[in-house]
């Protein structure tokens, strides 16, 4: 079962909580649609271990950068973060244009969170900001489209590709349950092509979901009883 958090989730790395900072990737510029605010943080005293190693996190100047504490939740600058996890072999780049971040290479293509995209039609919900259950562990995700539902999107053939994951929640020591995940092109009198079938069981491991859409106008995803896609990104035309 895939249980949903209303409040906003951020990923771990190195089991600390990170966000990016923009000032530590562009000097004082800020992101167009960003909002800037006056906060009070706790700095100072915090050291930083990747795999064990002592690491001096760095801005691109070669200036240490301090972690800092805000409202119970620890943040680093990205760009310090990543060069302390890849040995400053991927870069960190800002872009104005498109609001975004690269780590490494950027994208060849746009991508687009599904949870942005307007539905034509559903008998579910798309959640931005969810989790679901292995056990006792709690897995943050940033999109999901529950289970049992199916989803229909008008895409114009604007896309190449979608790509996610495909669980079943397990809760339950020894639960076998099963559920499948379809997709569909759809034409405009409502005939449904299969374009790719995937199933998984509880207890399973997540699935890496990878659907060649070039060319679909319209897209329909069922998604089977008990399980959930997640993290789900449309790449457009490159």
């Amino acid at each position: 079962m895939m249980r949903f958090n209303k409040d906003k989730v951020k990923g771990f790395v190195t089991g600390m909580l990170t966000t990016v900072l923009f000032a530590s990737l562009m000097g004082t510029a800020f992101a167009t649609s960003g909002t800037l605010k006056s906060i009070k943080v706790v700095e100072g005293g915090i050291k930083l271990f990747v795999d064990g190693q002592l690491v001096k996190p760095l801005d691109a100047a070669g200036n240490i950068v301090e972690p800092f504490i805000y409202d119970g939740t620890t943040y680093l600058p990205l760009r310090a973060l990543s060069n302390a996890l890849t040995n400053n072999q991927k870069p960190v780049k800002w872009d104005p244009d498109t609001s975004s971040i690269y780590v490494g290479q950027a994208p060849v293509a746009a991508q687009t969170d599904i949870s942005d995209i307007e539905v034509y039609d559903m008998n579910g919900k798309v959640y931005k900001e969810s989790y679901y259950y292995v056990l006792d562990e709690k897995v943050a995700v940033f999109n999901g489209l529950g289970s049992n539902s199916y989803y229909t999107y008008i895409l114009h053939s604007n896309y190449s590709a979608l790509t996610g994951q495909f669980v079943v929640p397990y809760t339950t020591l020894g639960d076998s349950t099963t559920s499948n995940l379809k997709f569909y092109s759809v034409d405009k009198k409502g005939n449904e092509t299969l374009l790719k079938e995937y199933a998984t069981s509880a207890g399973d491991e997540s699935k890496a979901i990878d659907v060649n859409i070039s060319g679909v106008e319209i897209l329909k995803i069922k998604v089977g009883d008990e399980g959930v896609l997640f993290n789900t990104i449309l790449t457009g035309i490159k």
